[in-house]
């Protein structure tokens, strides 16, 4: 697997572009606030204090659920399309050959109380990507959308597709959307039932954040035959199920899995000395996992960088391993990653678990074996 990372949007709560987001993130910028409606009790004073989040000011507020995730999914694919210098959205010649694939996080009910009961795919396409499509006005055929509802390790599978699609032929390209929000009342709710939320009294939970990101994905000689600029090569990718979802009664994970991913992707001269992004975000089962992965790999990626994008940012959710991935590409650029490649891990409730490798688009010889 070889593909070409050839543009990047993002939206966060440090910066409204892929380039000010992460030099946000490189200076450890940071813009958490209170959540004014979101009250945990504080044992010390014994008065109700807000939760503190990371929302996108000036974007989000107001807007829910499916609107919500439109305004995030907009400000990042044109973001992309300016960062990337690419054809307008009404260029059909470009953008018709091109899938969209929007990652979203799982829409369980618990969660979203508005859903009844678990919904099908196409209720994302019809009633979100349709409306992506709409606003941006991309020139990209409806036939073309997939789904992805995955959370965190959503990007990889949209990426697992993606190369699926791009290599057999049947895309020239493929434009990655991932969006989420865990600063929406109902999900803020849902993460305090499950005593989720990082407060004064309860130190390893999360912050919640919100972001949107759009990642665009093609073949080596179609970058090359446009003379497209690559952003990152995306190399390798490893993805896998524990079968122990978080909420599970046994839902407690050894790493092995992970360790396996990890594993998978690393190059073969070892040990790593690369940036290794994942997607810790201040709870326990994440840490415990991720820190078993560690211990099992042991001198193999003891020399690697870690890098976690939630520390600036909050936890944003399905857009987290999209997050990581801008981080790691203008860190190629910028000239301050570790090494010349970087691998992000991706965790989710769920029980799945991603580990992908990325590449600089100035190491020689990277895209040569590739159609």
């Amino acid at each position: 697997m070889t593909l070409a990372l050839t543009s990047m949007g993002m939206l966060s709560s440090v910066g409204h572009d892929v380039v000010a987001a992460c030099a946000a993130i490189r200076a450890g910028i940071t813009r958490a606030a209170p959540i004014i409606g979101t009250d945990v009790l504080d044992l010390d004073s014994g008065e109700m204090i807000p939760v503190t989040g990371h929302p996108v000011r000036g974007v989000t507020e107001g807007f829910h659920f499916l609107g919500l995730w439109a305004r995030l999914a907009e400000r990042a694919v044109r973001n992309l399309i300016a960062y990337g210098q690419l054809p307008e959205p009404e260029q059909a010649a470009f953008w018709s050959a091109c899938e969209l694939l929007v990652v979203t996080p799982s829409l369980v009910p618990a969660r979203y109380p508005v859903l009844d009961e678990p919904i099908e795919l196409d209720f994302l396409k019809q009633d979100y990507a349709e409306t992506v499509l709409e606003v941006t006005g991309l020139a990209i055929p409806r036939t073309r959308i997939r789904a992805f509802p995955e959370g965190h390790v959503g990007v990889a599978a949209a990426l697992e597709f993606a190369e699926r699609s791009i290599t057999g032929g049947h895309a020239a390209r493929c434009l990655i959307v991932a969006v989420d929000s865990y600063l929406e009342p109902d999900t803020l709710d849902w993460l305090a039932s499950r005593q989720r939320l990082k407060h004064g009294d309860h130190p390893v939970g999360l912050m919640p954040g919100e972001a949107g990101i759009a990642l665009l994905l093609e073949a080596p000689r179609a970058a090359e035959t446009r003379q497209g600029r690559v952003d990152a090569w995306v190399q390798t990718l490893a993805l896998t199920d524990t079968r122990r979802p978080l909420e599970a009664k046994d839902g407690r994970r050894d790493g092995i899995a992970l360790a396996e991913a990890l594993s998978a992707v690393l190059p073969p001269r070892a040990p790593f000395r690369g940036d290794l992004l994942v997607d810790l975000n201040g709870e326990e089962w994440r840490a415990r996992e991720f820190g078993s992965a560690l211990a099992r790999l042991g001198s193999t990626v003891a020399e690697a960088r870690v890098v976690m994008p939630a520390l600036f940012l909050g936890d944003t959710g399905a857009a987290s391993g999209g997050v990581s991935i801008c981080v790691a590409a203008r860190a190629f650029a910028r000239g301050y990653a570790r090494a010349p490649e970087a691998i992000v891990l991706s965790l989710a409730e769920s029980g799945r678990v991603a580990a992908l490798r990325l590449v600089s688009p100035h190491t020689p010889g990277t895209a040569r074996s590739t159609s």
